[in-house]
Protein backbone atom coordinates (compact mmCIF):
# COMPACT_ATOMS: atom_id res chain seq x y z
CA UNK A 1 0.00 0.00 0.00
CA UNK A 2 2.53 2.59 -1.50
CA UNK A 3 4.35 5.24 0.93
CA UNK A 4 2.36 4.36 4.02
CA UNK A 5 3.80 0.60 4.07
CA UNK A 6 7.23 2.40 3.39
CA UNK A 7 7.29 4.10 6.37
CA UNK A 8 5.54 0.68 8.08
CA UNK A 9 8.48 -1.22 6.67
CA UNK A 10 11.08 0.99 7.67
CA UNK A 11 9.08 1.57 11.44
CA UNK A 12 8.80 -2.53 11.90
CA UNK A 13 13.04 -3.05 10.96
CA UNK A 14 13.56 -0.29 13.74
CA UNK A 15 11.82 -1.92 16.46
CA UNK A 16 13.66 -5.00 15.48
CA UNK A 17 12.80 -8.60 17.16
CA UNK A 18 9.66 -9.01 18.97
CA UNK A 19 8.18 -12.13 20.47
CA UNK A 20 4.56 -12.38 20.43
CA UNK A 21 2.74 -15.48 21.48
CA UNK A 22 5.41 -17.35 21.90
CA UNK A 23 6.04 -17.22 18.25
CA UNK A 24 9.08 -16.01 16.68
CA UNK A 25 8.72 -13.41 13.79
CA UNK A 26 10.77 -13.49 10.81
CA UNK A 27 12.16 -10.10 11.41
CA UNK A 28 13.98 -11.93 14.02
CA UNK A 29 15.73 -14.14 11.56
CA UNK A 30 16.93 -11.36 9.64
CA UNK A 31 14.51 -11.24 6.42
CA UNK A 32 11.90 -8.42 7.23
CA UNK A 33 8.06 -8.83 7.61
CA UNK A 34 6.97 -11.56 5.51
CA UNK A 35 3.50 -10.10 4.96
CA UNK A 36 5.32 -7.14 2.46
CA UNK A 37 6.56 -6.70 -0.74
CA UNK A 38 7.57 -4.51 -3.78
CA UNK A 39 5.75 -4.20 -7.22
CA UNK A 40 7.37 -3.84 -10.07
CA UNK A 41 7.39 -0.07 -9.81
CA UNK A 42 8.31 0.05 -5.88
CA UNK A 43 5.84 0.25 -4.43
CA UNK A 44 4.96 -1.57 -0.83
CA UNK A 45 2.03 -3.98 -1.03
CA UNK A 46 1.17 -6.31 1.60
CA UNK A 47 0.82 -9.96 0.19
CA UNK A 48 -0.11 -13.43 2.13
CA UNK A 49 2.72 -15.30 2.02
CA UNK A 50 1.71 -19.58 1.51
CA UNK A 51 1.48 -21.55 4.17
CA UNK A 52 4.87 -22.95 4.77
CA UNK A 53 6.61 -19.80 4.46
CA UNK A 54 5.06 -18.34 7.66
CA UNK A 55 4.57 -21.78 9.64
CA UNK A 56 7.62 -22.07 12.37
CA UNK A 57 8.57 -25.35 13.58
CA UNK A 58 7.75 -24.48 17.28
CA UNK A 59 4.14 -22.68 16.35
CA UNK A 60 1.83 -23.24 18.87
CA UNK A 61 -0.97 -23.04 16.49
CA UNK A 62 -2.85 -25.80 14.70
CA UNK A 63 -3.63 -25.08 11.35
CA UNK A 64 -7.19 -26.07 11.71
CA UNK A 65 -9.41 -24.74 14.64
CA UNK A 66 -10.29 -27.47 17.36
CA UNK A 67 -13.53 -28.57 17.08
CA UNK A 68 -15.10 -26.11 19.73
CA UNK A 69 -18.51 -24.87 20.47
CA UNK A 70 -19.91 -21.61 20.63
CA UNK A 71 -16.93 -18.48 19.90
CA UNK A 72 -13.37 -18.91 20.18
CA UNK A 73 -10.22 -17.22 20.81
CA UNK A 74 -6.90 -17.90 20.13
CA UNK A 75 -3.39 -16.09 20.51
CA UNK A 76 -2.18 -13.82 17.61
CA UNK A 77 0.54 -16.02 15.71
CA UNK A 78 2.12 -12.78 14.46
CA UNK A 79 2.97 -9.53 14.89
CA UNK A 80 3.20 -7.25 18.43
CA UNK A 81 -0.52 -6.39 20.59
CA UNK A 82 -3.63 -4.60 19.03
CA UNK A 83 -3.54 -2.94 16.11
CA UNK A 84 -3.49 0.74 16.26
CA UNK A 85 -5.79 3.04 14.24
CA UNK A 86 -2.49 5.83 12.09
CA UNK A 87 -5.46 8.49 10.88
CA UNK A 88 -6.23 6.59 7.10
CA UNK A 89 -9.66 5.97 5.79
CA UNK A 90 -11.36 2.67 6.69
CA UNK A 91 -14.09 1.63 3.65
CA UNK A 92 -17.66 2.35 4.13
CA UNK A 93 -20.35 -0.11 2.61
CA UNK A 94 -17.89 -1.93 0.73
CA UNK A 95 -19.11 -4.38 -2.31
CA UNK A 96 -17.41 -7.23 -4.38
CA UNK A 97 -16.46 -7.67 -7.83
CA UNK A 98 -15.22 -10.60 -9.41
CA UNK A 99 -13.12 -10.92 -12.16
CA UNK A 100 -12.26 -13.54 -13.82
CA UNK A 101 -9.47 -13.69 -16.56
CA UNK A 102 -10.76 -16.51 -18.80
CA UNK A 103 -13.50 -18.85 -18.74
CA UNK A 104 -10.25 -21.69 -17.45
CA UNK A 105 -10.16 -20.51 -13.65
CA UNK A 106 -13.91 -19.41 -13.70
CA UNK A 107 -14.94 -22.95 -15.03
CA UNK A 108 -12.40 -24.58 -12.66
CA UNK A 109 -14.15 -27.67 -11.12
CA UNK A 110 -11.83 -28.08 -8.03
CA UNK A 111 -14.40 -27.00 -6.09
CA UNK A 112 -16.20 -28.07 -3.07
CA UNK A 113 -19.37 -28.33 -1.43
CA UNK A 114 -21.35 -29.24 -4.28
CA UNK A 115 -20.56 -26.57 -6.78
CA UNK A 116 -20.25 -27.09 -10.48
CA UNK A 117 -17.51 -24.23 -10.89
CA UNK A 118 -15.16 -21.78 -9.31
CA UNK A 119 -16.98 -18.71 -10.11
CA UNK A 120 -20.21 -19.84 -8.53
CA UNK A 121 -18.73 -20.89 -4.61
CA UNK A 122 -17.05 -17.71 -4.89
CA UNK A 123 -20.37 -16.00 -5.40
CA UNK A 124 -21.55 -18.14 -2.93
CA UNK A 125 -19.09 -17.61 -0.63
CA UNK A 126 -18.94 -13.55 -1.03
CA UNK A 127 -22.75 -13.59 -0.66
CA UNK A 128 -22.46 -15.75 2.70
CA UNK A 129 -19.23 -13.93 4.12
CA UNK A 130 -19.21 -10.63 3.44
CA UNK A 131 -22.57 -9.57 4.98
CA UNK A 132 -23.46 -8.32 8.44
CA UNK A 133 -25.01 -4.97 9.45
CA UNK A 134 -23.77 -5.55 13.30
CA UNK A 135 -21.74 -7.08 15.19
CA UNK A 136 -23.67 -8.94 18.01
CA UNK A 137 -21.37 -11.92 18.92
CA UNK A 138 -23.41 -14.58 16.90
CA UNK A 139 -22.69 -17.44 15.10
CA UNK A 140 -22.47 -15.74 11.48
CA UNK A 141 -20.38 -12.37 13.03
CA UNK A 142 -17.29 -13.73 10.54
CA UNK A 143 -17.00 -10.33 8.95
CA UNK A 144 -19.25 -8.26 10.79
CA UNK A 145 -16.38 -8.31 13.25
CA UNK A 146 -14.11 -5.30 11.67
CA UNK A 147 -17.06 -3.45 13.02
CA UNK A 148 -14.82 -2.24 15.70
CA UNK A 149 -12.78 -0.54 13.01
CA UNK A 150 -13.81 2.81 12.19
CA UNK A 151 -12.29 6.02 11.41
CA UNK A 152 -12.09 9.73 12.17
CA UNK A 153 -14.45 10.38 9.88
CA UNK A 154 -17.00 8.40 11.47
CA UNK A 155 -16.97 5.65 8.46
CA UNK A 156 -17.18 1.73 9.56
CA UNK A 157 -16.50 -1.26 7.24
CA UNK A 158 -19.80 -2.54 8.66
CA UNK A 159 -22.71 -2.61 7.34
CA UNK A 160 -21.42 -4.52 4.32
CA UNK A 161 -22.48 -2.52 1.20
CA UNK A 162 -24.15 -5.69 -0.48
CA UNK A 163 -21.99 -8.57 -1.00
CA UNK A 164 -21.45 -9.39 -4.95
CA UNK A 165 -22.12 -6.19 -6.57
CA UNK A 166 -21.07 -7.83 -10.16
CA UNK A 167 -19.17 -10.65 -12.22
CA UNK A 168 -17.43 -10.06 -15.37
CA UNK A 169 -16.01 -13.67 -17.15
CA UNK A 170 -13.37 -12.17 -19.34
CA UNK A 171 -11.65 -14.27 -22.10
CA UNK A 172 -8.24 -13.31 -21.68
CA UNK A 173 -5.03 -15.48 -23.38
CA UNK A 174 -2.95 -17.03 -20.25
CA UNK A 175 -0.19 -15.74 -20.29
CA UNK A 176 3.07 -16.92 -18.22
CA UNK A 177 3.77 -13.63 -15.86
CA UNK A 178 2.08 -10.44 -15.37
CA UNK A 179 3.48 -7.64 -12.93
CA UNK A 180 1.24 -5.78 -10.90
CA UNK A 181 1.18 -2.63 -12.71
CA UNK A 182 -0.20 -4.27 -15.61
CA UNK A 183 -2.61 -5.85 -13.60
CA UNK A 184 -3.49 -2.21 -12.39
CA UNK A 185 -3.96 -1.33 -16.36
CA UNK A 186 -6.40 -4.31 -17.12
CA UNK A 187 -8.44 -3.18 -14.37
CA UNK A 188 -8.58 0.38 -15.20
CA UNK A 189 -9.01 -0.74 -18.45
CA UNK A 190 -12.36 -2.67 -17.51
CA UNK A 191 -13.49 0.60 -16.10
CA UNK A 192 -12.53 2.67 -19.02
CA UNK A 193 -14.42 0.22 -21.09
CA UNK A 194 -17.94 0.72 -19.10
CA UNK A 195 -17.31 -3.35 -17.99
CA UNK A 196 -18.11 -2.20 -14.48
CA UNK A 197 -18.33 0.87 -12.76
CA UNK A 198 -15.33 3.09 -11.33
CA UNK A 199 -16.43 2.01 -7.22
CA UNK A 200 -14.96 3.65 -4.49
CA UNK A 201 -16.65 1.15 -2.03
CA UNK A 202 -15.79 -1.40 -4.10
CA UNK A 203 -13.12 -4.37 -4.14
CA UNK A 204 -12.11 -5.39 -7.30
CA UNK A 205 -10.73 -9.24 -6.71
CA UNK A 206 -8.87 -10.71 -9.87
CA UNK A 207 -8.44 -14.36 -10.12
CA UNK A 208 -6.09 -15.24 -12.52
CA UNK A 209 -5.90 -19.14 -14.27
CA UNK A 210 -3.64 -22.47 -13.32
CA UNK A 211 0.18 -21.81 -14.16
CA UNK A 212 0.11 -17.71 -14.52
CA UNK A 213 2.19 -16.44 -11.98
CA UNK A 214 2.20 -12.78 -10.30
CA UNK A 215 5.27 -11.57 -10.31
CA UNK A 216 6.35 -9.27 -7.42
CA UNK A 217 10.10 -7.74 -6.76
CA UNK A 218 10.77 -10.69 -3.64
CA UNK A 219 9.19 -13.58 -6.18
CA UNK A 220 6.67 -15.03 -7.90
CA UNK A 221 3.25 -15.92 -6.71
CA UNK A 222 3.21 -19.79 -5.93
CA UNK A 223 6.97 -19.14 -4.13
CA UNK A 224 6.51 -16.07 -2.53
CA UNK A 225 2.84 -15.54 -2.23
CA UNK A 226 -0.92 -16.34 -2.75
CA UNK A 227 -2.41 -13.34 -2.58
CA UNK A 228 -2.70 -9.66 -1.99
CA UNK A 229 -4.81 -6.17 -1.87
CA UNK A 230 -3.68 -2.35 -2.94
CA UNK A 231 -4.86 0.19 -4.59
CA UNK A 232 -4.48 3.09 -7.26
CA UNK A 233 -6.52 6.28 -8.19
CA UNK A 234 -8.99 6.11 -11.42
CA UNK A 235 -9.83 9.34 -12.97
CA UNK A 236 -9.85 11.29 -8.96
CA UNK A 237 -11.77 7.48 -7.39
CA UNK A 238 -9.94 5.62 -5.04
CA UNK A 239 -9.65 2.06 -6.56
CA UNK A 240 -9.30 -1.42 -4.26
CA UNK A 241 -8.22 -4.16 -5.95
CA UNK A 242 -6.89 -7.87 -4.71
CA UNK A 243 -5.26 -10.48 -6.61
CA UNK A 244 -5.63 -14.13 -6.38
CA UNK A 245 -3.08 -15.97 -8.47
CA UNK A 246 -4.76 -19.93 -9.06
CA UNK A 247 -3.36 -21.26 -5.54
CA UNK A 248 -2.62 -25.41 -7.43
CA UNK A 249 0.46 -25.19 -6.23
CA UNK A 250 2.24 -26.70 -3.55
CA UNK A 251 3.19 -22.87 -1.87
CA UNK A 252 -0.34 -22.49 -1.63
CA UNK A 253 -2.23 -25.03 -1.58
CA UNK A 254 -3.09 -27.47 1.92
CA UNK A 255 -3.59 -31.11 0.84
CA UNK A 256 -6.63 -31.51 2.32
CA UNK A 257 -8.54 -28.07 0.20
CA UNK A 258 -9.56 -27.67 -3.13
CA UNK A 259 -8.49 -24.50 -5.26
CA UNK A 260 -12.08 -23.24 -4.51
CA UNK A 261 -11.69 -23.76 -0.32
CA UNK A 262 -8.15 -22.12 -0.55
CA UNK A 263 -9.26 -19.40 -2.54
CA UNK A 264 -12.08 -18.61 -0.07
CA UNK A 265 -9.54 -18.61 2.58
CA UNK A 266 -7.09 -16.10 0.24
CA UNK A 267 -10.42 -14.10 0.02
CA UNK A 268 -11.61 -13.81 3.65
CA UNK A 269 -8.24 -12.92 4.47
CA UNK A 270 -8.03 -9.86 1.62
CA UNK A 271 -11.32 -8.47 1.56
CA UNK A 272 -11.03 -7.71 5.62
CA UNK A 273 -7.60 -5.97 5.18
CA UNK A 274 -9.05 -4.23 2.43
CA UNK A 275 -11.58 -2.76 4.67
CA UNK A 276 -9.66 -2.03 7.21
CA UNK A 277 -6.68 -0.70 5.92
CA UNK A 278 -7.40 0.44 2.09
CA UNK A 279 -4.54 2.85 1.85
CA UNK A 280 -6.83 5.77 0.71
CA UNK A 281 -4.35 8.71 -0.17
CA UNK A 282 -1.57 6.82 0.76
CA UNK A 283 -2.40 6.63 4.21
CA UNK A 284 -3.07 3.64 6.23
CA UNK A 285 -5.78 2.91 8.57
CA UNK A 286 -5.21 0.19 11.28
CA UNK A 287 -2.14 -2.32 11.90
CA UNK A 288 -0.28 -3.26 14.91
CA UNK A 289 2.98 -1.65 15.80
CA UNK A 290 5.23 -4.10 14.09
CA UNK A 291 2.89 -3.22 10.57
CA UNK A 292 0.82 -6.77 11.04
CA UNK A 293 -2.75 -5.99 9.46
CA UNK A 294 -5.44 -7.45 10.77
CA UNK A 295 -5.16 -10.59 9.08
CA UNK A 296 -2.03 -10.91 9.20
CA UNK A 297 -1.54 -11.95 12.91
CA UNK A 298 -4.03 -14.76 12.62
CA UNK A 299 -3.10 -16.22 8.85
CA UNK A 300 -2.78 -19.85 8.31
CA UNK A 301 -3.75 -20.49 12.02
CA UNK A 302 -7.24 -22.37 12.95
CA UNK A 303 -8.56 -21.99 9.95
CA UNK A 304 -12.49 -23.07 10.32
CA UNK A 305 -15.63 -23.33 8.51
CA UNK A 306 -18.39 -21.04 8.51
CA UNK A 307 -21.13 -21.60 10.55
CA UNK A 308 -23.92 -21.85 8.04
CA UNK A 309 -26.07 -24.49 6.35
CA UNK A 310 -24.64 -27.41 4.25
CA UNK A 311 -23.04 -26.06 1.05
CA UNK A 312 -22.59 -22.75 3.15
CA UNK A 313 -20.00 -23.54 5.31
CA UNK A 314 -16.96 -22.19 3.44
CA UNK A 315 -13.07 -22.33 5.00
CA UNK A 316 -11.92 -19.06 6.22
CA UNK A 317 -9.60 -17.61 8.75
CA UNK A 318 -10.11 -16.23 11.56
CA UNK A 319 -10.17 -12.50 12.31
CA UNK A 320 -8.17 -10.65 15.05
CA UNK A 321 -10.05 -8.65 17.16
CA UNK A 322 -8.50 -5.71 19.91
CA UNK A 323 -11.23 -6.73 22.12
CA UNK A 324 -13.44 -4.36 24.49
CA UNK A 325 -17.06 -2.63 23.75
CA UNK A 326 -18.74 -6.03 23.45
CA UNK A 327 -16.14 -7.47 21.00
CA UNK A 328 -14.13 -10.75 21.64
CA UNK A 329 -10.69 -11.00 22.66
CA UNK A 330 -7.87 -9.85 22.22
CA UNK A 331 -6.93 -12.39 20.04
CA UNK A 332 -8.04 -14.24 16.95
CA UNK A 333 -11.61 -15.25 16.78
CA UNK A 334 -13.77 -17.80 15.85
CA UNK A 335 -17.21 -16.66 15.85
Amino acid sequence: MRESLQKRWRSAAAAGAVLTAGLMLYGQQGEGNPFQDQSDTGEIIHVLPGPAAVHFPHAAQPTFAPPRSGASVFPASYGNGNLNYHGGNVMSAPQYYAIYWNSAVANSAATSLGYSSVQNQIAAFIGTFFAGTSYSGSAVDDYSIVGQYGDSGGRSPVPAGGGLAGQLLDTKSAQATIKDSAIQSYVSALLQSGKLPADAHGIYGVYFPSGMRVMLQGGSSCSSFCGYHSHFSYNGTPIKYAVFPYPDCSGCKLSTMTVADMLTIVSSHEIREAVTDPGESNKSAWYDQSGYEADDKCAWHNLYQLNRTPGLNFWVQPEYSNGGNGYPGPGCVKP
